[in-house]
């Protein structure tokens, strides 16, 4: 503990070492959900794709992803969180050379499930070992802001790099890219991350687990699908997977050894800190689509450019992140998160006005204030929940963090395009109309997470 008297967040150069190797985790999956869409238009000229198998190509990662995060959280407490981050990573990787390699669609999709899978398994794993690595407060803090940039900073570098890798080289290049990078990370981790995995004392209660994730899959699918041919097909799944998550939780409150314990859960940290990750990346990805789609089919903007027109939110946040979790050590998480929710909800309304007056050199104030509300809440949000947690539940409290911050994600771009159709705006049509849906969620979610912070308010008001 001397180590950190004198600058209690001042790294060692082993401990900077191991955390860039822990973000690896989070930086490769902000990379691949982001690279793909610069991928799908070069890869549907070599294989012949329908357009649903061409959905299923994207949103398959992101299905096996959100699915699996529950259950691999529980598995990193009990199995140990170097031996699950090192699996994820091995996956990620086969995954990648499968999805480089494949021939068909079949391979493609069950390649690119494979990524999903290994992504899930890491990325809880990653975030204990941050946890287990750096002592409580202003350390901890600076590491987990690090380590929430990284995701921003993986999002952005996917689109320039799997845009650049695509148009020398092909889009197999960009999926290549990851295997020698996840050969290097398998090299260094077992000299990096030491042999300090224990088994608890346990087991996993795989019908539970089961249950659950079949719940999670059939919910993602169905909200990834729901703009298909067949929406009543995409209710019924949806419906079933809803079911199936309830008896989950059913059987949670009945259970001696639950899979996810219900009193973390129903802990207002970690509670109010998931509300606020699932509502603001719900506006954030809802606007992302509407104006997306808005600037390519009124301004003329290829797929590539209008990525890359987000590209300072990624960066506003990877800058911004471990500023917003020092001031939310000084200060409190609460407010900061609270602060970074408003600020969200402020870019959200520059996001409108910039499309009843043109977007090309207005949107950019908006893009930064999402970025910089993004880069404080979310080191906040997982400082909060990570407080509530025992050693042996950060697995788990990872995984609901970043299950809800999926959910908000995969709900947003629905939501945009069902509020466009329903509330269609005389002056903007519905791309308009999807973006005020956007402002109002994101300002939902500001007095929703005010009210589970501040009503029943935490133990402690900042990380112990």
């Amino acid at each position: 503990m001397s180590t950190f008297a004198v600058e209690p967040s001042r790294f060692s150069n082993r401990q900077w070492i191991r955390l860039l190797l822990l973000c690896t985790a989070i930086l490769f999956e902000g990379m691949s959900l982001s690279s793909i869409n610069v991928q799908l238009a070069h890869l549907q000229r070599d294989i012949v794709l329908r357009e649903d198998q061409l959905s299923l190509v994207s949103s398959v990662f992101f299905i096996a992803y959100a699915g699996l995060l529950l259950v691999s959280g529980r598995c990193a407490d009990q199995w140990g969180s170097r031996r699950m981050f090192m699996s994820g990573i091995a996956l990620f990787g086969l995954g990648s050379l499968g999805s480089g390699l494949a021939e068909d669609a079949a391979q493609l999709i069950a390649s690119r499930a494979l990524q999903g899978v290994g992504a899930a398994i890491n990325a809880p794993a990653s975030f204990a070992l941050i946890v287990a690595e750096f002592p409580a407060g202003p350390a901890r803090n600076r590491a987990i802001g690090i380590f929430s940039a990284m995701g921003a900073v993986g999002f952005s570098s996917g689109l320039a790099l799997g845009g650049f890798f695509t148009a020398w080289f092909g889009w197999r290049s960009a999926f290549y890219l990851y295997v020698p990078l996840s050969v290097l990370v398998l090299a260094a981790a077992p000299f990096l991350l030491g042999d300090s995995d224990r088994f608890v004392k346990g087991r996993i209660a795989w019908l539970q687990a089961l249950v659950v994730t079949s719940g999670l899959v059939m919910v993602v699918y169905a909200i990834s699908r729901f703009e298909s041919a067949r929406p009543f097909v995409a209710f019924t799944i949806g419906v079933a997977g809803a079911f199936l998550v309830g008896a989950f939780f059913l059987i949670q409150a009945r259970v001696h050894d639950p899979l996810i314990p219900l009193p973390l859960l129903a802990d207002s940290r970690v509670m109010g800190a998931s509300v606020a990750l699932a509502g603001a990346f719900a506006a954030v990805t809802g606007a992302m689509f509407s104006t997306a789609i808005s600037i390519q089919n009124d301004y003329g903007y290829s797929p590539s450019d209008a990525g890359l027109i987000f590209l300072p939110q990624g960066l506003a946040v990877g800058l911004l992140s471990t500023h917003a979790a020092r001031l939310a050590d000084r200060r409190s998480p609460i407010q900061v998160l609270l602060f970074g929710l408003v600020v969200v909800a402020s870019g959200q309304v520059l996001y409108v006005l910039s499309a009843a007056i043109g977007y090309a050199d207005r949107l950019l104030p908006g893009v930064l204030l999402v970025g910089a509300g993004i880069a404080a809440a979310y080191p906040a949000a997982v400082m909060l929940a990570s407080a509530a947690a025992g050693p042996d539940e950060q697995g788990v409290v990872s995984g609901i963090l970043v299950t809800s911050q999926q959910f908000g994600s995969a709900f947003g771009a629905p939501v945009a395009t069902l509020s466009g159709t329903l509330l269609l705006s005389a002056r903007g049509g519905e791309n308009l109309a999807g973006l005020w849906s956007c402002v109002g969620l994101a300002m939902l979610t500001v007095v929703i997470s005010a009210i589970l912070l501040t009503v029943r308010p935490p133990p402690v008001t900042g990380v112990s």
